[in-house]
C-alpha cells in the first residue's frame, strides 16, 4: 500500500495548484480594476473584461478555482463600478438582476469550459492509449509464438506503457512471471486474483489485476503496477495478453499434432515395409520345410523339428499378415465389403488358430445352437476378433481360462470375451481403446504396442457395431469385452419388407 504521507502530499499539491490559479485570477481582476476605475467607464466595459478573464481562467484551471474567481469578479464589479461606488450596496433592482445574471453566466461558462477541457483530456488520453495498444499488439504479433507466453511479452507491455512492473500467472503451469521491480507485492496480488477469480484494483498504488478468460474458462491473470488511465487500458491489455497466450497454446498444439502426424506416417510406412520384408523369407522357409518333410529322407526327430519350424514360420507369417493389414487400416479409412457371414464360423476359426498358437492357455467356446449371421467382411472381422482374443490371452493369468460366448437378442449379436487377470482401473476403461495407450497395471505383464484394441474398435465401428469394456465387479478380477454387431435380416423377412 502507498504510505499515508504520499497521499497527503498529492492532495497538498492539488490544493496549492488550485490556490495558485485563484491568486492568478484575483491578480487579473485587480489589474483590470486598477486600469478601469480611474477612467470611470460604464460598468459594462469592466464587466466584459472580467468575463473574458473568467473564460481564460476556466481554460487552464479547475472548476472550483474558476468559480472562486467568478465570485471575486462579481464582488469587485459591484464595489467599484455599480452605484453607490465603493460600497457593496445596490439601490436599483436592475443592477441586482444584472449582477445575478453576470454571476450565473460566469459560472455556466466556467462549468462548460471545465467539462470541455476534461473531455479533451479524456479524448487525448484514449487516443494515446489506443496508439500504445496498437504498438504493443504489433510487437506481440512479431514475436515467435513460443515466446509470446513468456517474459518477453511482459517486457513489451511494461516498456510500451511505462509500467513499474508487469506480472503474469498461468493456470497450466501455475508459475508467476514478473518483469520489472514491484514495490507493492504485484506477484502475490496477481496469484490471489486468479485464485479468487475476480479482478483487483488499487487506485492508490496504481496496481490493477485482470483475470484472463478464453472460451469461458479462466486461463490465468495479468497484473500491472504503475498503470495510468487504467479505466480505458487495463481491460484491453488483459484481452491482448489472453490473445497472445492463446496464440502460443494453439501453436504448440498445432506443432504437436503435426509431429504426431509425421510420426504416424513414418510408423505406418515402416510397419508396411517390415511386413512385406518378413513375408517373403517366411514363405520360402515354409515351402522348403514342407519339401523336406515330404521328401521322406528325414528321421522321426528331424521330421518333428521340421514340423515345428514350419508351424512357427506359419505363425510368423500370420502375424506379418495382421501387421500389414493393420498398417493399411491406420492409413486408410475402413470400408468393409459387406456380405452375409456366419458369425459362429468366424469365431470358431479364430479360436482354433489361437489355440494352436497358444497351447499353454485355455479357451472355452460357447456358441449356442442358433445360427447367427451378420453383414461383414470376413477377413476384417476375423482380424478384429483375433486382436480381441490375443489381448485377452496376453493379459490373463497363466492358469486361467478365456471364455468366448456368442449371444443373440433383439437383432444384435454379442460376442463376450472374458478373461481373468489384473483388473483395469475405472479411470482407464475408456482409454484402453486409444492408439498406443497401455494401462498402468499391464506394463509388467506382457509387452505390446497399444494398438490391438484400437484397431479392433475401428473395424467393429466400420461394421456399424460397437466394442466396449463391460463394467467389472468391485470384488473380482474378471475383464469382459463385448463386441456388438447388428444381425443380418433373414431372406424371408427381407422379401417381406421389400414387398411392403
Amino acid at each position: 500500500m502507498v504510505p499515508r504521507a504520499t497521499i497527503k502530499q498529492r492532495w497538498l499539491r492539488r490544493l496549492l495548484r488550485a490556490a495558485g490559479h485563484v491568486l492568478l485570477g484575483a491578480g487579473g481582476v485587480a489589474v483590470i480594476t486598477a486600469v478601469c476605475f480611474p477612467l470611470h467607464p460604464d460598468f459594462a466595459i469592466p464587466a466584459f473584461l472580467y468575463l473574458l478573464l473568467v473564460v481564460l481562467q476556466a481554460a487552464v484551471a479547475e472548476f472550483a478555482a474558476s468559480a472562486i474567481v467568478s465570485v471575486i469578479a462579481v464582488a469587485t464589479l459591484d464595489y467599484f463600478f455599480i452605484p453607490p461606488i465603493l460600497a457593496w450596496d445596490i439601490n436599483r433592482p436592475v443592477d441586482s438582476m444584472a449582477l445575478a445574471t453576470y454571476l450565473a453566466t460566469s459560472l455556466v461558462i466556467t462549468r462548460f469550459a471545465s467539462q470541455a477541457r476534461r473531455a479533451a483530456r479524456t479524448s487525448e488520453s484514449k487516443r494515446k492509449a489506443l496508439a500504445l495498444l496498437y504498438d504493443a499488439a504489433c510487437q506481440l504479433l512479431s514475436l515467435e509464438p513460443e515466446a509470446a507466453a513468456g517474459e518477453r511479452s511482459l517486457r513489451i507491455l511494461r516498456e510500451t506503457f511505462g509500467l513499474d512492473a508487469a506480472c503474469l500467472f498461468q493456470a497450466n503451469d501455475a508459475k508467476v512471471r514478473l518483469d520489472g521491480d514491484s514495490q507493492c507485492g504485484l506477484a502475490e496480488r496477481t496469484r490471489q486474483a486468479f485464485l479468487e477469480r475476480r479482478d483487483y484494483d488499487d487506485l492508490a498504488s496504481k496496481v490493477y489485476v485482470r483475470c484472463l478468460w478464453v472460451a469461458g474458462e479462466i486461463t490465468g491473470a495479468v497484473g500491472f503496477e504503475g498503470l495510468h488511465d487504467a479505466e480505458s487500458t487495463a481491460g484491453s491489455l488483459a484481452t491482448l495478453t489472453a490473445g497472445a497466450l492463446d496464440r502460443a497454446r494453439s501453436w504448440q498444439a498445432a506443432s504437436e499434432a503435426a509431429a504426431a502426424t509425421r510420426a504416424e506416417t513414418l510408423r505406418s510406412a515402416l510397419l508396411d515395409a517390415f511386413a512385406h520384408e518378413f513375408k517373403t523369407p517366411l514363405a520360402t522357409i515354409i515351402t522348403a520345410t514342407e519339401g523336406l518333410r515330404q521328401s521322406g529322407a528325414l528321421g522321426p526327430e528331424q521330421a518333428e523339428m521340421a514340423e515345428i519350424v514350419e508351424g512357427e514360420a506359419s505363425r510368423l507369417s500370420h502375424l506379418a499378415t495382421r501387421l500389414l493389414r493393420m498398417a493399411r487400416l491406420d492409413r486408410e479409412e475402413v470400408k468393409p465389403r459387406l456380405e452375409r457371414t456366419d458369425l459362429s464360423a468366424v469365431i470358431s476359426r479364430a479360436v482354433k488358430q489361437l489355440r494352436q498358437q497358444s497351447a499353454q492357455r485355455s479357451i472355452a467356446l460357447e456358441l449356442g445352437r442358433e445360427q447367427v449371421e451378420v453383414l461383414a467382411e470376413c477377413e476384417l472381422l476375423s482380424l478384429a476378433l483375433l486382436q480381441l482374443l490375443d489381448n485377452a490371452l496376453k493379459y490373463s493369468s497363466p492358469d486361467s481360462v478365456v471364455c468366448v460366448r456368442l449371444e443373440f437378442g433383439e437383432g444384435v449379436a454379442s460376442i463376450r470375451v472374458t478373461s481373468e487377470g489384473v483388473p483395469i482401473p475405472a479411470e482407464e476403461r475408456e482409454r484402453v481403446f486409444e492408439r498406443f495407450y497401455r494401462g498402468s497395471t499391464v506394463g509388467h505383464v506382457a509387452s505390446g504396442s497399444g494398438l490391438g484394441l484400437y484397431f479392433a474398435r475401428r473395424i467393429v465401428m466400420a461394421h456399424g457395431g460397437s466394442l466396449e469394456l463391460d463394467c467389472q465387479p468391485e470384488n473380482g478380477e474378471d475383464t469382459t469385452f463385448c463386441m456388438r454387431l447388428p444381425a443380418a435380416v433373414k431372406s424371408e423377412t427381407l422379401h417381406e419388407l421389400q414387398a411392403c
